[in-house]
């Protein structure tokens, strides 16, 4: 097979709620944090016209979600879309959210999406307060909402949809708050897969693509100009491909939306056997991680 390059740019059938995943949210209530515009906004919509029943949407802007939700009910009248302004990263967002969710229905679908790339400077030339704040929003509130769902499962199955950046893989200059953050959330998505995968949690995360509209896109670095080729919709229609369950194969590992993942799902099996699309520290062969002298006579690292 020929490898995968990025040369997808828009959204397709194969992950298209009015293609092939027509009717795959049917029923379901899912959240999504920074769902008031951009990729946030497009993924609200992919999953109503899927078939979901109910969409909790959130951000800082109440005007732009009761937007979002009125004009997303004109395409999918029978999706029910209920706005709560929060900042995701306080403490007390997860709560609102979660309190607006009707008595006895089980959220299906987590979509943490929200996330800003505020301090694109060099690190002796930032300010501590915005530097932070990247890791604030992209880390903090992917945690917050992250527990709180779990919270809410009582054992039972779910999914969880991160989304992060190629930039967490690359070493640029002017992204340590971005790209430094985006990694650390590649990263949970492997523990919370290992800590919560026996009880049928999917935790996955995936780079939405370079989007030139957004407000990350327009705050990217001058090396990125020219290349931020992708839509919105296909951002979102890849988030609905991984939230259903023929994509479990990508289970804790990061996708990119621009690979095609009809082509990736024919590679399942090399994913999985491989251990492919993991953050990790390649020690080669001559450097040992695991095989620690001295140790107790049947201790060992856990792998």
């Amino acid at each position: 097979m020929e490898p995968i390059k990025r040369d997808t740019h828009d959204i397709y059938p194969f992950i298209s709620a009015t293609g092939r995943l027509a009717g795959s949210t049917k029923g379901k209530t899912v959240i999504v944090t920074g769902g008031g515009k951009g990729v946030g906004k497009a993924i609200t919509r992919q999953f109503a016209l899927a078939g979901a029943n109910l969409i909790l949407i959130t951000g800082r802007d109440q005007a732009a979600l009761d937007a979002t939700a009125a004009e997303v009910q004109k395409e999918a009248p029978d999706c029910k879309i209920i706005g709560v302004a929060a900042d995701v990263s306080h403490d007390d967002a997860p709560d609102k959210v979660f309190a607006a969710v009707p008595a006895g229905v089980i959220v299906d679908v987590l979509v943490n999406n929200a996330g800003v790339n505020s301090c694109v400077m060099l690190v002796a030339d930032s300010e501590p307060g915005a530097w932070w704040r990247d890791w604030e929003v992209n880390v903090k509130a992917t945690y917050l909402f992250t527990r709180a769902y779990l919270k809410s499962l009582n054992g039972d199955a779910g999914v969880i949809v991160n989304v992060t950046t190629c930039v967490a893989d690359m070493i640029v200059p002017y992204m340590t708050a971005y790209g430094g953050s985006k990694m650390a959330i590649n990263r949970f998505t492997q523990m919370v897969q290992a800590e919560y995968g026996a009880q049928g949690v999917r935790c996955v995360c995936v780079h939405p693509g370079g989007i030139e509209s957004t407000g990350i896109g327009q705050a990217a670095p001058e090396q990125f100009k020219g290349t931020l080729l992708d839509t919105v919709d296909l951002a979102a229609g890849t988030v609905l491909y991984l939230s259903t369950p023929e994509a479990s194969y990508l289970d804790g590992r990061m996708v990119l939306a621009d690979w095609n993942m009809e082509k990736v799902q024919k590679i399942k099996d090399e994913i999985v056997r491989d251990d492919l699309l993991v953050s990790k520290i390649n020690y080669g062969s001559s450097l040992k991680f695991f095989e620690i002298v001295g140790l107790p006579e049947g201790k060992r690292l856990v792998n």
